[in-house]
């Protein structure tokens, strides 16, 4: 097993965290461990609305999903159309929403984070890795080493 494949499938060590720009062998481990993954360019967004609309459609969220930020995340801890062992959210293109958009960006990573923090209870792990260009530090920790 790859030591990427077992981070990934690490329940203890998922959460929210910021990756350089190179995530295909993220994307790639992933897969490998049998987790669920959506890689979801979000180099367009400028608000919530366009945020949780462009992950919704991406990850096929139910059709009462509403917009908000309580059923974004009501939606990110029920993925009962979804079952998988773990769940993997690559958001590529992250500069201009998380260094134009902050509050929202913010926001944004609360709620995943809250749903990492959910889905650890449940004994699955959840990541959110925000992909942004070398040298760009939006203040999220790196991925844990390997």
């Amino acid at each position: 097993m790859s030591t990427l494949k077992t981070l990934l499938a690490d329940k203890a060590r998922a959460g929210v965290y910021q990756v350089g720009p190179g995530t295909q062998s993220i994307e790639a481990a992933a897969k490998e461990a049998g987790l669920a993954v959506w890689r979801i360019d979000i180099g367009h967004v400028h608000d919530k609305t366009g945020f949780t609309a462009l992950v919704a459609k991406a990850m096929a969220f139910p059709e009462w999903f509403g917009g908000n930020w309580d059923a974004f995340e009501d939606c990110l801890t029920d993925m009962s159309w979804h079952e998988a062992p773990g769940y993997v959210l690559v958001l590529d293109h992250s500069k201009h929403f998380g260094a134009g958009h902050r509050h929202e960006f913010d926001t944004a990573m609360e709620v995943l984070d809250g749903a990492a923090t959910w889905w650890q209870e449940q004994g699955k792990p959840f990541w959110a890795l925000v992909s942004g260009p070398e040298g760009w530090d939006i203040g999220l920790p790196p991925l844990p080493p390997v």
